[in-house]
């Protein structure tokens, strides 16, 4: 294995994200033969593990290979199909202590990440350090400010900060999409899938979103508080397979490491308890909004949300490239609970739905038993008032519905393309949000 990565592991031509897509599903194993032929790459059959992305590779001497999977990988398997990664990395980190960013360290995080850009995974960094930049900028003390003093040291930082992961980034072949956010438009239904529909676009574009709090608006009734708690609701958010918490320490310690040589670092968590919470007393740093006890705050929301996290040590070399090669040997490991998708459904059947959508017996069919997302043209009435992201039954005439789902518009516009093709969308409404009424991701039938 060894011998064969080296020859033509570490030249990349190009990957095949953007033809192939992952292979999610059961899959015709000619047509991606021929798909590959059809790119000019060769092509031959193997074995495929379901979820992982095609690369193509090209050795020294020029030539194309097959494509080698992520199984490659020494790593656990959970980790090994990891597709979609979220990064959260901290003021300590960009800053090592110092009332500056690194610059250092800001390109060398930049260049791991790219590097798992560029083989094909789908990166988002939650980034700390604007105050920390508008203090530099502005020449005041590492002292914690208040109010719009803090406000304004973080406009002025985010933009220094945003310009340093655009320009390292950059450097390794990777462009930044900047998304500011709040609680209250995370909350909000519509402005939450905005959000997530923006994101998903600059990901479908390989673009890397780059991800902070605005700070700027952020008063104490909308503040998320620490980005911490931040890369957990982006994790959710776009049902990412592994959030990766940066931060000052290798990990979580039977005793804070800084007071205690003789504390011990804890490799797993299966579940966060008042236990584990114990253990994080008196973890803040000074230049940071958070501790030991937010990422543990974290870690139990995407735990629940069926995504796995590591907290491990950001200034640690290479801590990215070796955690998606051998991801026992980083940090520790808080192992999913649940699956991502299995999750999101049991949220969609909680609450109330705020109206009805009837759909013809064709619709229905296409829905439970092939799986498919409800279509414009399938919907023959729509009941009650409802907002884009409410939740709502559908129902074949059936007094009960036999399927709960989120809502992609809301009820006055799905009046208006009710049997219509989704093509027709744009034309009608002026814009769209997507062809579906209702994703198969946000459907659950009953």
């Amino acid at each position: 294995m060894a011998g064969a990565r080296n020859e033509y592991w570490p030249v990349v031509r190009k990957p095949l994200y953007s033809r192939l897509g992952y292979i999610d599903a059961a899959f015709d194993l000619d047509n991606v033969e021929n798909r590959l032929a059809l790119a000019g790459e060769c092509a031959r059959k193997s074995s495929f593990r379901r979820g992982l992305p095609l690369y193509c590779f090209e050795n020294v001497h020029g030539s194309a290979r097959w494509p080698r999977l992520r199984s490659d990988l020494n790593m656990p398997p959970s980790l090994a199909s990891a597709r979609r990664v979220v990064v959260k990395i901290g003021t300590s980190v960009l800053t090592e202590g110092s009332p500056s960013l690194n610059q250092a360290r800001m390109r060398d995080l930049a260049r791991q990440c790219a590097w798992l850009h560029n083989h094909g995974r789908e990166v988002l960094i939650v980034t700390s350090g604007a105050s920390a930049a508008g203090k530099d900028i502005m020449g005041l003390t590492a002292s914690a400010a208040r109010g719009s003093t803090r406000q304004m040291l973080s406009a002025v930082g985010q933009a220094r900060l945003v310009w340093h992961w655009d320009r390292y980034l950059g450097e390794a072949g990777a462009h930044v999409g900047q998304i500011l956010l709040s609680r209250l438009e995370i909350e909000e239904p519509t402005s939450y899938l905005n959000i997530q529909d923006t994101m998903e676009a600059l990901i479908a574009q390989r673009i890397v979103p780059v991800i902070n709090e605005n700070d700027v608006i952020a008063t104490p009734q909308v503040r998320v508080g620490d980005n911490d708690s931040l890369s957990a609701m982006v994790a959710v958010m776009m049902q990412a397979d592994l959030l990766v918490l940066l931060t000052d320490q290798r990990g979580l310690y039977t005793r804070d490491p800084r007071l205690h040589a003789d504390a011990e670092l804890i490799p797993q968590v299966d579940r966060v308890d008042a236990a584990v919470y114990a253990l994080a007393a008196g973890t803040s740093t000074a230049l940071g909004t958070g501790g030991m006890k937010t990422k543990l705050d974290a870690a139990a929301v995407a735990q629940r949300a069926g995504i796995d996290v590591v907290i491990t040590q950001g200034c640690a070399d290479n801590v990215i490239l070796r955690l998606a090669r051998d991801g026992h040997a980083v940090g520790t490991r808080f192992p999913k609970a649940g699956s991502v998708l299995e999750n999101r459904k049991k949220r969609i059947l909680t609450g109330v739905p705020a109206g009805t959508v009837v759909v013809d017996p064709g619709a229905r069919h296409a829905l439970v038993n092939r799986g498919t997302s409800l279509l414009p043209p399938g919907i023959t009435e729509v009941i009650g008032r409802f907002q884009r992201g409410d939740k709502v039954f559908v129902s074949a005439g059936d007094p009960r519905g036999f399927a709960r789902g989120i809502v992609r518009y809301s009820s006055a516009e799905l009046a208006q393309i009710k049997g219509r093709q989704s093509s027709q969308i744009s034309r009608i409404l002026g814009y769209d949000y997507g062809d579906a009424a209702i994703h198969r991701n946000d459907l659950v039938l009953l």
